[in-house]
């Protein structure tokens, strides 16, 4: 039985690709193309790394909730007030880790089974008075293979923010 969450067929594409790009890594290196080389070796890491969920949306919309109830683990810290300051991603590992990767990412390591296919990632909000949160959540947005957006349109002050920023990713991933 299989009990993986990502499509089959996926994962075949996947395979079929890095083989592609194996070979052509090796014509890389027979041209002596280094930057070639490079380019189709980091394409590689990437299409062998687990799916990537990031979760964004305005302040408050309830993304570490989201993240926390995907998860059925209390990962993120939730409060009444803002209180993600950095990009979380939340990978799979046998034994629990929380390591500081640069200023603005945080990488938490649990045993949970879903984070063997998938990565989620945790964002500070898009509305948010700190404008280094907006700048953070806007840059890892182009790495993700799923952007799920969660907003409070109907009661939030801050909508046009909120449906400016929908359009800056709509540009972006385009």
């Amino acid at each position: 039985m299989n009990t993986s969450i990502v499509d089959q067929k996926l994962q075949s594409y996947r395979g079929a690709l890095n083989d592609l790009l194996y070979a052509m890594q090796q014509l890389a290196a027979d041209i002596n193309n280094p930057e070639l080389r490079d380019t189709t070796d980091r394409l590689r890491r990437n299409i062998s790394e687990p799916f990537l969920f990031v979760v964004v949306g305005e302040v408050k919309a309830g993304k570490s909730s989201f993240v926390n109830a995907l998860l059925s683990a209390e990962v993120c810290a939730t409060d009444i007030e803002p209180c993600t300051d950095m990009v979380q991603q939340i990978v799979y590992s046998a034994e629990s880790f929380v390591t500081q990767v640069e200023p603005n990412l945080r990488k938490i390591g649990l045993p949970i089974e879903i984070l063997k296919d998938i990565s989620i990632v945790d964002t500070p909000g898009t509305n948010t008075v700190i404008q280094d949160h907006q700048i953070i959540t806007e840059r890892y947005i182009p790495n993700s293979d799923l952007t799920f957006f969660l907003s409070c349109l109907p009661k939030n002050p801050y909508q046009k923010k909120c449906l400016g920023f929908l359009k800056l990713c709509q540009h972006r991933m385009a």
